[in-house]
């Protein structure tokens, strides 16, 4: 029989309220005693997910934020074992990108029980500390440095509690006043090295980063590559610019412009738009760095890189493929 492992965020949702849920639905399929993980403040999902791998579990519902997600996605990294979503956080960026049930518990079960497993892409990002240390981490969403992980530092975390995604809008404003501008080095792939000047440079994995604001129109889940964005507005016009290419272009009109459009829209001017299997950046000052969300502190360089279908993920027990396209 097989054996269900459900690895949840206290501070979410209580294990009662997980339980009333998991264990009828789990006695109805005949599965096993379900596998309980919690949490930790020093642990985030990771050792958990392990943990799980280790006692040969066959299905991890992570139930939690954004937060949770990736760390259960590091900890399965490279096992066959498949990575169920309860999401609970602010953002549930994973879930909206698949199209997954948001704040349902039941269907959140019945997927990890009964659905079907989906191969996605892993964002891998290696990174060296200014005392010359070097850290690595996993991402299923998208990886930013400059403006978009000093909003991710500031944003107050009880205001967040209160009102949601609006919480970033306020932390986004203070980081908009101080322009601060990064100078960096950039190689992708095996292409000769570029400079360049941005307020951000995000790495991606999926291409929405939620209310409907799609950054990365190209980007798909399960395609092998990253899309990187470096933005850089320009003029008292440049930020409005940006706003009405992501909300307009990227969302509405991308799909319906022409090829030689879109190769203008990937030089453009405020956001300009790659594709690579890795990316190296090297920064003139320490900069900030955010995965999926969670603030990693201060780094002076980074290798980001793919690995091609490196998670599973359990999709409900009707998603085909064709779902995706």
């Amino acid at each position: 029989m097989s054996t269900l492992a459900v690895i949840f965020n206290p501070t979410k949702i209580d294990r009662a309220d997980i339980e009333a849920v998991v264990e009828p639905a789990r006695a109805e399929a005949g599965w096993e005693e379900t596998l309980w993980l919690e949490t930790a403040v020093d642990d985030p999902g990771v050792g958990m997910a392990r943990e799980a791998v280790e006692k040969g579990v066959d299905v991890v519902l992570a139930v939690g934020g954004d937060g949770t997600i990736r760390c259960v996605a590091e900890g399965l990294r490279g096992s066959s074992v498949p990575l169920a979503l309860a999401p609970q956080g602010t953002g549930n960026l994973l879930a909206r990108n698949l199209d997954l049930t948001l704040d349902n518990l039941p269907e959140s079960v019945d997927s990890a029980i009964n659905g079907r497993s989906r191969p996605v892409d892993l964002g891998v990002a290696e990174w060296e500390r200014p005392d010359g240390s070097r850290e690595e981490r996993v991402f299923v969403v998208a990886a930013g440095v400059g403006l978009d992980a000093q909003i991710m530092s500031n944003t107050d975390e009880a205001l967040k509690k209160r009102v949601g995604m609006l919480a970033y809008v306020k932390a986004g404003v203070e980081a908009l006043f101080r322009n601060r501008r990064m100078s960096l080095t950039y190689r992708l792939d095996d292409a000769e090295p570029e400079r360049a000047r941005l307020h951000t440079i995000l790495v991606g994995n999926c291409g929405s980063i939620g209310g409907n604001v799609l950054l990365l129109p190209d980007a798909a889940v399960d395609d092998g590559v990253l899309d990187v964005v470096g933005i850089l507005p320009r003029g008292v016009f440049g930020w409005p610019r940006v706003i009405w290419k992501v909300l307009v272009d990227n969302a509405i009109l991308h799909r319906t412009r022409s090829e030689f459009w879109r190769k203008q829209r990937d030089r453009g001017r405020e956001l300009n738009y790659q594709q690579c299997r890795e990316i190296q950046v090297t920064f003139r000052r320490t900069e900030e760095i955010e995965l999926d969300g969670d603030h990693f502190g201060e780094i002076v360089a980074v290798d980001i890189r793919v690995e091609e279908k490196a998670l599973l993920v359990q999709m409900p027990s009707d998603w085909t493929p064709d779902d995706a396209h």
